[in-house]
């Protein structure tokens, strides 16, 4: 660990708000309006889709359209990462996503004025478009522009606007039409692209870029330091990410798509990235999302579906918050490892529920109460852990020289995982029964927490450059005896 970052390190024991940090913060918060747009995305068709049924506008629509127009939107995302990827790699990550903006309008638009179904697909695959470039670029940038000590923390604060806007999402939804609730995205959107001006590149991107000046103005206005007169702390930052980003452009122009078969380290990252994020969908988090209101309409709870809902959101919530608070103190393995047991325990139980509700029924009289205790402790499990995790760790152990490459492709597979389990979710429930689909979630649940025992490093407290450099040498450390923070 460079004394540079040990000096860093001890700043942030002193003070949760030291206020050196306050400019990432900042930074954080303008691009938290893009997360709150992610919740709303991923809360839309949970109170869209009744309300686009009862409306009558479409009255054509089949159970099978309407699932389809819930699960295109992850079809956006997978198109989205790969153009995500070449955009961060060519033009940077604050002007990628300024861009995201553009169909995330476009695409809002379409929703709150759909004068035929063919709109509410399109604007549905924007969306999920403007997703997808917004994720990737905004986890890479906000990994890239953090002190050690913040890193995670940031990371999560932005999954936890994503989560404020889902719950959002589901209240609003259940008062206003699908179509009102779209316009006040489209407002949003517009809002974003515009305060994305207001934050500076990534410095480590510029230093690729053999952009120097710019790229200690853009590190001094992170660090609250003049740019005129810059810190020895700033100076030796820089030259720390000038090391190593010199050394890696230069593989960044010799690296091949061939060489990724022949790299030992960049083939360990995309497996290790590519586990988190397929077992991040696999477990069933962004279908229980897309159908929190049909779920409860079909499962039963002690509230209205709406209601019921809305207790998901509040739960979605509370997990993230409570990582925000652990997550650069217990490290990211004990978390990830906590999140997938608890939500393969929580999905077996409602599994169980399901398939022995009437025996459960004549037992005890208070039995409407397991369905949301179960999908409590699974949402705050799964937004507290993977939901978060995966793409912090993903943007933390992909070496720079192929992140704008490689992080495309990772996103992708999530998403690609997304899409079909959320495609499939009804058909899997007429297929194989509830019960069952629920088993299956919680099957993938516990080989995910068995996956992340023996695959994902611990990367709390650790600067970018340390995490590569030990994975170049092939020794990533499996646990965090030796790196606190």
């Amino acid at each position: 660990m460079s004394e540079n970052e040990q000096s860093y390190q001890q700043k942030g024991k002193k003070s949760f708000l030291n206020p050196a940090h306050t400019p990432q913060y900042l930074a954080c918060g303008i691009l938290s309006l893009g997360g709150f747009l992610g919740g709303t995305f991923t809360g839309w068709s949970s109170t869209a889709l009744p309300s686009i049924k009862s409306s009558n506008h479409f009255p054509g629509l089949t159970p099978t359209d309407l699932s389809w127009i819930a699960s295109i939107a992850t079809l956006g995302c997978l198109a989205g990462c790969p153009a995500g990827g070449y955009l961060i790699r060519v033009f940077g990550r604050k002007n990628s996503m300024t861009f995201s903006s553009i169909p995330y309008a476009i695409g809002w638009l379409a929703l709150a004025f759909p004068l035929q179904v063919w709109m509410l697909y399109f604007g549905r695959f924007l969306t999920g478009f403007g997703l997808g470039i917004l994720t990737l670029s905004a986890s890479v940038y906000l990994s890239e522009i953090a002190v050690p000590e913040l890193r995670g923390r940031l990371s999560v604060i932005w999954f936890v606007i994503i989560r404020i806007g889902t719950l959002f999402e589901y209240g609003i939804g259940s008062i206003l039409p699908y179509n009102q609730v779209s316009a006040i995205s489209v407002l949003l959107a517009i809002s974003l692209g515009v305060s994305i001006v207001f934050v500076p590149e990534s410095p480590r991107w510029l230093l690729s870029k053999m952009r120097r000046d710019d790229a200690v103005k853009s590190l001094c206005w992170l660090r609250a330091c003049k740019k005129d007169v810059p810190s020895q702390n700033i100076v030796d930052e820089i030259e720390e990410i000038e090391r190593v980003a010199l050394k890696t452009e230069k593989e960044n122009k010799e690296f091949k798509f061939s060489s990724y078969f022949r790299n030992g380290p960049v083939i360990k990252s995309i497996l290790i990235a590519s586990t988190l994020m397929f077992f991040k969908e696999a477990c069933g988090g962004n279908a229980f999302a897309f159908f929190a209101v049909q779920i409860f309409e079909n499962i039963g709870s002690p509230f209205n579906s709406h209601t019921s809902g809305v207790l998901v959101g509040v739960a979605q919530l509370g997990g993230i918050v409570i990582t925000v608070f652990c997550v650069d103190k217990v490290g990211r393995r004990l978390l990830l490892n906590s999140a997938f047991v608890i939500m393969s325990l929580s999905l077996a139980t409602l599994g169980l529920f399901q398939q022995y509700e009437k025996e459960i029924d004549d037992l005890s009289q208070k039995s409407e109460w397991i369905p949301l205790i179960c999908f409590v402790f699974y949402h705050v499990a799964f937004c507290g852990g993977p939901f978060v995790l995966a793409y912090t760790v993903s943007s933390e152990i992909i070496p720079t020289y192929v992140i704008g490459s490689v992080s495309g492709l990772v996103t992708a597979i999530g998403w690609m995982t997304a899409f079909i389990f959320a495609r499939c979710y009804q058909d899997m429930n007429d297929g194989i029964g509830v019960a069952n689909t629920f088993w299956l979630f919680a099957l993938f649940s516990g080989v995910g927490a068995l996956c992340v025992y023996f695959l994902v490093p611990e990367t709390v407290g650790r600067s970018l450059e340390n995490i590569h450099e030990q994975g170049a040498n092939d020794n990533y450390e499996m646990n965090n005896d030796e790196e606190t923070v």
